[in-house]
């Protein structure tokens, strides 16, 4: 699904919400444009050393293997961020049905097979803290995680239990501002 795909469903959802035809979600949160920004700061500064490497190279007569190599780490990382600079999508969504994570699950995680959520703070500097979302086998397994050093915000928790990460100091809504909004809807009370 692209951002534009994205932008349409977001103005259906929106203007289903106004006829009275569902509820609007409590949370949407997506990158956080400060974040994403520093990256392709960072990427376009690292990019131009490696130019001047291989420049440099050039000029004095030296082999150009590991220069040339630099320059190709450094236009991947600038493409990455490029990317994730672009990137307007919801990441998480907190709704009634569920917690919604486009782009890791093909629908809502309903609140009665999350076992847990945890946050711990971070950096607060840096908008810090993460989110470790305990899960049911069954959903854990259908779930299509990112990479941390990919620069995805929602990844698989090392260890062997069934958790996920959000990590939200690449977002832009703190750690404790989504905890607030999930505890709306979670834990689910039990059926009387």
């Amino acid at each position: 699904m692209t951002a534009a795909d994205d932008r349409r469903a977001a103005a259906v959802a929106l203007t289903n919400a106004a006829l009275g035809k569902t509820k609007l979600p409590l949370l949407v949160v997506r990158r956080s444009r400060r974040h994403a920004g520093f990256g392709l700061l960072m990427g376009s500064l690292i990019f131009g050393f490696a130019v001047a490497v291989v420049w440099s190279a050039v000029e004095s007569g030296d082999a150009l293997g590991g220069p040339l190599l630099l320059l190709a780490v450094a236009a991947w990382y600038g493409v990455q961020t490029g990317k994730i600079f672009r990137d307007d999508s919801p990441k998480l969504v907190v709704e009634r049905a569920g917690l919604a994570m486009p782009g890791v699950a093909p629908d809502p995680i309903p609140w009665a097979r999350i076992a847990e959520i945890r946050v711990a703070t971070g950096f607060r500097a840096i908008g810090g803290g993460r989110i470790d979302i305990g899960l049911d086998a069954e959903i854990f397994a259908g779930l299509s995680l990112g990479q941390r050093w990919m620069g995805d915000p929602i990844i698989k928790r090392a260890g062997l239990s069934p958790v996920v990460t959000v990590l939200a100091a690449s977002l832009d809504t703190d750690a404790r501002k989504i905890l607030d909004a999930v505890r709306h809807y979670w834990p689910p009370e039990e059926p009387r």
